[in-house]
C-alpha cells in the first residue's frame, strides 16, 4: 500500500534524503514530478500555497511541506 505522494523532482537534495528515510522505514511513496521552476498547477498550489518542493500528501490527505517535518513524519513512533 502506498503511504503517500511526494511532490518534487529528480536531483533535489531534500527529496533524495526523504526517499532514503522512507526506504529505511519501509514506506512506499509515489513520487510526483513537480518542478516549480517550470511552473506548477493550481491543484498543486492547493497543497502548497508557496509552490515549493518537497511536499508530502499522505494517503489519508495529511499534507506536510517542510523537508524536516516530512522526515520526522516518516519515522515510526
Amino acid at each position: 500500500m502506498v503511504f503517500g505522494k511526494l511532490y518534487s523532482y529528480a536531483g533535489n537534495p531534500r527529496t533524495t534524503s526523504l526517499l532514503a528515510v522512507a526506504k529505511e522505514n519501509g514506506l512506499e511513496l509515489e513520487v510526483v514530478d513537480t518542478e516549480p521552476g517550470k511552473g506548477v498547477s493550481t491543484e498543486y498550489l492547493k497543497l502548497n500555497k508557496l509552490g515549493k518542493v518537497p511536499t508530502f500528501e499522505g494517503s489519508d490527505g495529511y499534507v506536510l511541506s517542510e523537508a524536516i517535518a516530512i522526515a520526522v513524519y516518516f519515522i515510526p513512533v
